[in-house]
């Protein structure tokens, strides 16, 4: 019996959805563990349990930080060894803090 090929229908994935993201220099306040973020469609102050992390991170930034404002992402992308492109670190932090 000669080869058919793959007679199985192939199955439709949805495609991968691009989050936006902009580029951003935050300030972090490692006494109130906050994280401010300013862009064109304003500030927001976040919060973060560990900001001494983020606050390392941003020290060895090889790369601007980038912001997602829908899944309150930073992604900050660092020096390693080996990686001539550096690694992201991502950090979720907390809902919006007020004022």
């Amino acid at each position: 019996m000669p080869y058919q090929g793959d007679t199985t229908p192939a199955t439709s994935t949805p495609a991968p959805t691009a989050t936006h993201t902009v580029a951003v220099i935050p300030a972090v306040d490692l006494f109130l563990g906050t994280v401010t973020i300013t862009s064109k469609a304003g500030t927001g102050r976040f919060g973060h349990p560990q900001p001494h992390l983020i606050a390392r991170a941003l020290a060895q930034a090889v790369r601007p930080t980038l912001w997602s404002g829908a899944s309150r992402t930073l992604t900050v992308t660092v020096a390693a060894a080996g990686k001539r492109a550096g690694v992201q670190q991502h950090y979720t932090l907390s809902r919006e803090l007020p004022a």
